[in-house]
């Protein structure tokens, strides 16, 4: 991890932030705003490009309609309607104005006529006319006159052609993609129906409109009425199930429903990663509009190449700051590492490292600097490390020995006591366990594991036992995986101590102990001593805990004075605990009184990882 932190990987470091930040920031604001641009410049050129289209378009219905207004311009056309069965002039003057439409409007594919008065259906179309009488015109001729809409023109959109009920003039003749007029002739001026009128067109004028506003490569172009159905869709054909893309169908019906803050007959979206530009064409009777959608990798095309010119020329930059942080972090850090080098074998306890840096400069001045004055140093530090070790050691060997008449007077009392009873064989027993306590407290040996000190607490409390007899009831369990951590030896014996000395004379009744350990999940081993003694007093027991959460200087330890009424066990082993432990996992005690009465002491020490 060392090399992370570095000059030369900091200076590397400052090096590329200092040059790529602001070429990113520079490659991200040029390709966000040449984005906005070309979205703008887009938007404006479609925008005029499909307004002249839908001006095109209307034009081209307008003039369908106009020429089919041909029934009315003629004085005899209603009349003939009448009399198309019998009178063979009539038909033929029906026929001729008929002939008139269909030269008037380009792209006629052919015409539908139904007399209502005459019951008669006429077919213009190549390469004869048909006529044959029916009662009613063709179903399909009649749509838009539906639920009381009595509309005299409409469109009808894009379908497959057919023949209007007529038989097809040639089996293999294909049917082709049309949209339909439909004229209602009416006797002008009152309203009753005459006939009705329908032209057929082909697509021919609509493709060549369309096709001056798109790229067939890359972009597509819509013309959809209002139910989202497409007219046309490019170069492909239109079938009458086709309808637009549900996410662009459900925008174009929220803009026509006033939902979104577009211009209704004009405006653009973006959707599913490309921006759709509509127009609508505003004809009272072909409610239709035109999209074109254009994929943002083509939109953006030019600000794609623009970018990738631009990190290639940041990558070229970077690889030159590269090359020349390296070779200039190493002229200044290589003696760094070089000094840095000597003082970890000085840290490694060579103290008398040979220190030889020759360069001239600032390194090299501090270098000799410091081998000048490590003599003295180390010196200093050896001394002073080890004047604290012996005063550590008789801190140790004080504070342990603080303990000793307590135990060794309570528990010659016991013994003395089963003597006078003249139970020598119990007494040899006690003898013996005292024996191996005595033996245990005088240990040259600062730290011994919890297995150990369980072994010195069960002799102590057998002494105990003996003295108090069916009064005292114990309970010990140690978990398996707590006994090889390691303590202070006598932290057990004086904490469990502190009951006898202070409760189990004056509380009435049958004596409680108990001691268990466990493991927690974060690697601590918690002791817990609990008793059914009396209470600490709440100002007692708040004197200390706050003498446990103090952090004691080794005067303090050393020079502390306690008398009889103080805790010296709980003092003891606390300033014991402190000595034995890491600054950066400090044992710790903590005491709190039980309900309805006795007290509960939990001594946490860190087991490591």
């Amino acid at each position: 991890m060392t090399k992370y932190y570095s000059i030369r990987t900091k200076l590397i470091a400052f090096m590329l932030i200092a040059t790529t930040l602001p070429l990113l920031a520079s490659m991200s604001m040029t390709f966000i705003q040449t984005k906005t641009a070309l979205r703008e410049q887009a938007v404006a050129e479609n925008k005029r490009l499909i307004y002249q289209a839908s001006t095109n378009l209307n034009n081209y219905i307008d003039n369908a309609a106009r020429a089919s207004l041909a029934v009315y311009n003629d004085p005899h056309f209603l009349r003939n309607l009448a009399k198309i069965p019998g009178d063979y002039r009539a038909v033929a003057e029906v026929y001729t104005t008929l002939q008139t439409i269909r030269s008037a409007v380009p792209d006629v594919f052919q015409l539908y006529l139904h007399s209502f008065a005459a019951n008669q259906s006429t077919l213009i179309t190549n390469p004869f006319p048909k006529r044959e009488e029916r009662k009613q015109a063709y179903s399909d001729s009649l749509h838009g006159q539906t639920n009381g809409n009595r509309q005299d023109i409409w469109i009808e959109s894009a379908h497959a052609s057919h023949t209007y009920g007529f038989k097809a003039a040639s089996a293999d003749d294909p049917s082709r993609t049309v949209i339909t007029l439909h004229r209602v002739i009416m006797d002008i001026p009152s309203t009753e129906r005459l006939g009705v009128l329908s032209i057929d067109l082909n697509m021919d004028s609509i493709a060549a409109i369309s096709s001056r506003l798109y790229d067939p490569a890359k972009e597509q172009i819509y013309i959809v009425d209002r139910h989202n159905q497409v007219i046309y869709q490019g170069d492909s054909q239109v079938s009458d199930s086709l309808v637009l893309n549900k996410q662009v169908a459900a925008e174009l019906n929220n803009i026509r429903a006033g939902k979104v803050h577009f211009q209704t007959n004009t405006g653009h979206f973006e959707q599913e990663h490309s921006m759709y530009v509509y127009q609508q064409i505003g004809s009272s009777f072909a409610d239709w509009t035109i999209i074109k959608q254009i994929p943002n990798e083509t939109l953006y095309a030019r600000a794609n190449t623009l970018t990738w010119n631009n990190a290639l020329i940041a990558i070229t930059a970077l690889i030159m700051v590269i090359v020349a942080t390296l070779f200039i972090s190493i002229r200044i850090t290589g003696p760094l590492k070089q000094l840095m080098r000597y003082m970890n074998q000085i840290q490694a306890g060579r103290l008398h490292v040979d220190i030889r840096l020759t360069s001239r400069d600032e390194i090299g001045v501090l270098a000799r600097h410091f081998r000048d004055m490590m003599d003295t140093v180390n010196n200093l530090i050896l001394r002073e490390y080890r004047l604290e070790l012996a005063n550590k050691t008789n801190q140790l060997r004080a504070l342990q020995a603080q303990i000793h008449p307590h135990f060794l007077y309570n528990t010659l009392q016991s013994i003395g006591t089963l003597a006078l009873q003249q139970q020598g064989q119990r007494a040899y027993a006690l003898l013996s366990s005292l024996s191996k306590m005595l033996r245990y407290s005088m240990r040259d040996q600062t730290c011994v594991t919890l297995r150990e000190e369980a072994e010195h607490a069960r002799l102590y409390l057998e002494l105990q036992q003996e003295r108090f007899g069916e009064r005292l009831e114990v309970n010990l369990n140690f978990a398996e995986d707590t006994l090889s951590v390691e303590m202070p030896r006598m932290t057990l014996q004086p904490l469990i101590e502190n009951y006898f000395k202070h409760g189990a004379d004056v509380q009435p009744g049958k004596g409680y102990i108990s001691i268990h350990s466990h493991l927690t999940t974060d690697h601590w081993v918690e002791i817990h001593l609990e008793n059914n003694g009396p209470s600490i007093p709440e100002e007692k027991l708040i004197e200390i805990r706050e003498w446990f959460r103090e952090e004691l200087s080794t005067s303090e330890i050393v020079g502390k004075e306690t008398d009889e009424n103080e805790s010296i066990g709980l003092r003891n082993v606390g300033q014991r605990l402190r000595l034995n432990s890491s600054a950066e996992h400090p044992a710790m005690i903590d005491i709190r009184n039980r309900e309805p009465h006795g007290v509960q002491i939990i001594v946490k020490i860190y087991a490591g990882e």
